[in-house]
């Protein structure tokens, strides 16, 4: 199929330095943008709390519903009307998720509703309880306490100490364990995987009986267990919510199923390795495109490349979309995608030179352009159109992912056409200048001679 016939003779070349300051244009304005605006970084980027509530599934509860039962949860308990980024997205729990409720997951960039003050004064409560412990409590992120015991003391005892001390606290709901817990659980774990693949597919009834039997054992270790190092989270957050969403939807709320934390040092540190992540996949592909063609197609490439880099990250910056984890796999499959254009490309001079041996530089590379420029202008049509469908009728993230690919696909085209394959001529040119120059001076010298 062609649209575009083999044989057109459109001039790419020549109109090369009016697409040159187009693009110059265009980077730069992204780049202006990225150090003046910076980036709208999502949660993932900033850290914040992830929490998934689960309602029965004939419940009338829009998304929008839940995030202002959680902006106005914030709002009321923190004292600030700015309560920073909301966002609720559809959540499937996969597989082995029940079709009898229906999930979705909150996002907060609110880490914590106990204040460093309550940290101190529970530390302290903690310190006078166990006046032998070291008491240590994270600084960022979740509300969690680390107990380090003088000597080994009874575990469940040592449990229900915690618990009624925060209890009088005023923070009914917290999570306590031990290493010694851990360690029979993960013995538990690996029990019930052993069991599962000797015997393939056991019945489901067998199975929970082998659970039961487990966590019974467990419970028996534990009355005889004693330990020296405990943990306790304080799940505040997440009992406050279960608490307003029981009081607004009633019978159709479940259950706050589960909530997490990632202190902004951690996602700041996901960020700067999603930006790593981008950089050596260019070192990568610079590698690859030197060991495939030879220098000169090389810089070509990597500019084209890192030029639709540039601008898909300035378009999230200029209109200010949350840059998170997903846009950063979107920017890498756009390298991959950019690339792989630009290369059929490069294929295509290559065999036209060695067809037409001699022949001037700027024909040849206008040939191979128009006879590669049906195929890229199907696979990018048809690519843009399965991404712009994604981006019309997607929502949430993906959302996003499809917006920076639209971007990419577009960009990534338009960068094989009218950047690299110029670029590529000019390194020609300075080559075959430098080769002029250095044959004359050759001949010069022999006729001095």
């Amino acid at each position: 199929m062609e649209f575009i016939k083999s044989d057109s003779n459109y001039d790419f070349i020549g109109r090369r330095h009016v697409f040159f300051g187009m693009s110059a244009a265009l980077v730069l304005a992204a780049v202006v943008s990225l150090f003046v605006l910076g980036f709208n970084k999502g949660i993932d980027f900033v850290g914040g709390s992830k929490i998934v509530v689960s309602m029965k599934p004939d419940a009338n509860v829009a998304r929008t519903d839940l995030g202002q039962v959680l902006n106005d949860l914030i709002a009321k308990e923190t004292g600030s009307a700015d309560v920073g980024q909301i966002e609720v997205q559809d959540f499937d729990t996969g597989s082995g998720g029940s079709s009898d409720e229906k999930n979705f997951l909150l996002l907060t960039e609110l880490t914590s509703l106990v204040t460093d003050a309550r940290k101190d004064e529970l530390k302290k409560t903690l310190e006078g309880l166990f006046p032998a412990a070291k008491v240590d409590y994270a600084a960022e992120g979740q509300d969690r306490f680390y107990l380090s015991m003088g000597d080994k003391a009874p575990v469940l005892e040592t449990y229900n100490k915690i618990r009624d001390a925060f209890q009088v606290a005023g923070y009914p709901k917290v999570n306590v364990g031990s290493d010694a817990e851990r360690q029979l659980d993960v013995a538990n774990f690996r029990t019930l995987q052993m069991l599962a693949s000797e015997e393939g597919e056991a019945d489901t009834q067998a199975a929970t009986q082998r659970e039961q039997n487990l966590s019974k054992q467990k419970e028996e270790a534990l009355a005889q267990a004693r330990d020296n190092s405990y943990t306790v989270t304080i799940e505040e957050l997440k009992s406050k919510l279960e608490a307003t969403m029981r009081a607004k939807y009633g019978p159709a709320f479940i259950a706050v199923k589960s909530s997490t934390s990632v202190s902004p040092s951690v996602a700041g540190g996901m960020f700067n390795q999603g930006l790593v992540a981008i950089l050596y996949a260019i070192i990568g592909i610079i590698i690859y495109i030197t060991l495939r063609f030879d220098v000169r197609y090389a810089p070509g490439a990597i500019v084209a490349l890192v030029h639709d880099v540039i601008l898909v990250v300035g378009c999230f910056s200029i209109a200010q979309i949350k840059f998170s984890m997903p846009i950063i796999a979107a920017v890498l499959t756009i390298a991959g995608y950019s690339i792989n254009d630009t290369i059929v490309v490069f294929d295509r001079i290559r065999e036209t030179i060695e067809k037409y041996p001699g022949a001037p530089m700027r024909a040849i590379i206008n040939q191979a352009v128009n006879a590669t420029l049906s195929r890229t202008v199907l696979t990018s049509f048809t690519t843009f159109l399965t991404v712009l469908a994604i981006f019309l009728f997607g929502g949430g993230l993906i959302q996003d992912f499809a917006f920076a690919m639209c971007i990419g696909v577009v960009v990534g085209t338009y960068s094989s056409i009218f950047v690299a394959s110029p670029l590529f001529l000019a390194l020609h040119e300075v080559f075959e200048k430098r080769k002029a120059e250095a044959d004359g001076g050759e001949i010069i010298a022999a006729a001095r001679s």
